[in-house]
């Protein structure tokens, strides 16, 4: 019986020293979304807007986006969904602070919060967005599709809305591109959002 069991014993460690039971190295890789440079210039008449007091959101996003891991659409009806390739904090969270820094950046002389605020605090205005699509694709190419509202909180009543469709190519496959275009095309939509605003504090002060 002895002499079975120093057997089995050298037979384990004879198959164990085969195998390498160092761990792993974790594949995974993260991303984030970025602002605009600083050299981006704010736009004319920033000064119309010193007295705006805006609050940023809330930001929905649809389900099959909100998750750690970054997905693709290779089909009009399929998505691919990346097990290494993740984001580095929620997409909500990062678009949302993007666009606060995109905005901060444009309206040079407005406030800006982001939402949830404290009811001590009342933003003159608001800005809410849908996102219905904010994904790559497989031909290189990037879309955001949004639906956005500038608020008066004052009587909860739209000073405007739109539809937003903005797209954008990669240039190369790899998911570096992609989510710098990702990057660039937030900071389309925000240029946008801060041209309404400035657009519309121009026509309140005539």
């Amino acid at each position: 019986m002895k002499s079975i069991v120093i057997f089995f014993g050298l037979a384990f460690l004879s198959v164990s020293g085969c195998v390498n039971l160092s761990p792993m190295s974790d594949p995974s890789r993260f991303f984030m979304l970025t602002p605009l440079p600083q050299s981006e210039q704010s736009r004319p008449d920033t000064d119309k807007v010193n007295s705006v007091f805006l609050g940023i959101g809330p930001i929905r996003f649809p389900a099959y986006l909100d998750r750690e891991q970054i997905v693709t659409r290779t089909a009009q009806n399929r998505l691919d969904i990346s097990e290494n390739d993740r984001w580095a904090e929620p997409l909500e969270e990062n678009f949302t602070r993007v666009l606060s820094q995109n905005l901060g950046m444009l309206l040079g002389g407005a406030r800006i919060i982001r939402y949830p605020w404290q009811t001590s605090q009342s933003p003159r205005c608001r800005i809410e967005i849908e996102v219905l699509r904010f994904e790559p694709n497989t031909r290189q190419e990037i879309e955001l599709l949004a639906d956005w509202a500038l608020i008066d909180l004052s009587n909860k009543v739209p000073f405007v809305f739109k539809k937003s469709r903005i797209a954008r190519q990669t240039g190369t496959k790899s998911m570096e591109a992609s989510v710098a275009a990702l990057s660039e095309t937030l900071g389309d939509l925000s240029r946008e959002i801060a041209d309404t605003i400035l657009a519309r504090f121009r026509t309140d002060d005539r």
